[in-house]
């Protein structure tokens, strides 16, 4: 990036020390002979450290492992991605379900379900036919949710924002479309956020309606995790840059509480160059819900840093995906914090699962240096 670029962007750019986990390479790709033998993408992800709550979780997921395995001394990560298989009826060619594949903490695989946990109506005329999508759990004391988006390819091409429960992290209970007025515009990208606060909970969401630039994270609020849902209006969007056409934002994983009412959260940004190619990279904002005035969603996002993670690798610039356009892509939908490093699961290429991780603590100091900046935005890396 040239000077003059930066000053366009009125904002500086500050470097941080991002590790791809794995080598870089898949943690799930496509099982030619699964239910998910086509494609494996944007991943959810739950941290579940050994505890006697969680014990009972994590016997249930791995029914074959003792827990006295040394395997699962830390814990394990439990991972949910949206899978697509190769044959499908005609009518729905990438009908996406949700599966659970289960790691311990420095990847090495326990588990992958041999059937999805979260699959799309048998009803055509169903909320979420076509498609269970772009998943992201959260866990508020001992229930899951499951915020995803509900896909229906008809006239009207419903995309809407649905949820399911779970107590056991396998079985989970459609509730259908959120309640509220989320969904009276296609919505997607939905997160919840992992606790009350002042006796609100709050839903991130990503309302597509006005030009794609326009297109941003916005907050909603309500007394109940389940609903009903109020929007709040928009909390922020894209930063632009000129060798962009088009920006445009979603929420990415539910936030991390870093102190009291003060939460990490990470966020895609997609854009469109002007030949019509795309890309798609993670950021992270620090998120200051302790004066939450529901008039000024905007006035939480204390700092922004971002091109955190940018597609470079081969799992993110090849994709196998028919995109009409080429596609290089970052699509984060999990993280969790685990012994000083924040670690985020992210879609490749619109094909793979990969993770990265990145010190909390430098994670902070960084932002901590674009606050004292005064223009609460930075870049990661030089675009």
């Amino acid at each position: 990036m040239t000077s003059s670029s930066i000053s366009q962007l009125t904002a500086p750019l500050i470097e941080l020390n991002v590790v791809r986990v794995n080598g870089g390479r898949p943690l799930i790709e496509a099982d030619p002979c699964g239910w998910d033998s086509r494609f494996t993408l944007n991943p959810t992800a739950l941290f579940l450290k050994r505890s006697e709550t969680n014990d009972r979780l994590i016997a249930g997921l791995l029914s074959e492992h003792s827990l006295n395995d040394p395997l699962l001394k830390d814990g394990v990560v439990a991972i949910f991605y949206r899978g697509v298989p190769i044959d499908n009826n005609d009518s729905c060619r990438f009908r996406s379900s949700v599966g659970c594949a289960v790691f311990t903490p420095d990847f090495r695989l326990l588990r992958r379900f041999a059937r999805p946990v979260l699959s799309p109506s048998d009803d055509m005329d169903g909320y979420d036919f076509d498609g269970v999508e772009d998943q992201r759990i959260t866990r508020i004391g001992d229930k899951f949710y499951l915020t995803y988006c509900g896909f229906v390819e008809n006239s009207l091409r419903k995309v809407q924002i649905c949820m399911a429960e779970s107590d056991d992290l396998v079985n989970w209970n459609k509730l259908g479309p959120v309640e509220g007025d989320l969904n009276r515009y296609p919505n997607k990208n939905a997160a919840l956020l992992g606790r009350q606060i002042d006796g609100r909970y709050f839903m991130f969401h990503r309302p597509s309606w006005g030009r794609q630039s326009d297109f941003g994270v916005s907050l909603a609020i309500s007394d109940s995790p389940t609903g009903v849902w109020k929007d709040c209006g928009s909390m922020m969007c894209a930063v632009r840059h000129p060798r962009y056409a088009e920006s445009w934002i979603g929420m990415g994983s539910a936030p991390i509480e870093i102190e009291n009412g003060v939460f990490l959260a990470n966020y895609h940004t997609g854009n469109f160059y002007r030949d019509g190619a795309r890309d798609y990279f993670a950021s992270f904002a620090i998120l200051d819900f302790r004066d939450f005035d529901p008039r000024r969603p905007d006035l939480v996002v204390e700092s922004r840093f971002d091109a955190v993670l940018f597609p470079e690798t081969r799992h993110e610039v090849e994709s196998p995906w028919p995109h009409s356009n080429h596609l290089n892509c970052i699509f984060p939908c999990g993280s969790y914090e685990y012994r000083d490093y924040i670690y985020v699961i992210y879609g490749g290429a619109d094909a793979y699962v990969l993770a990265a991780k990145v010190s909390k603590q430098e994670l902070i100091e960084r932002s901590l240096e674009i606050r004292r900046s005064g223009l609460r935005h930075a870049w990661a890396i030089p675009l």
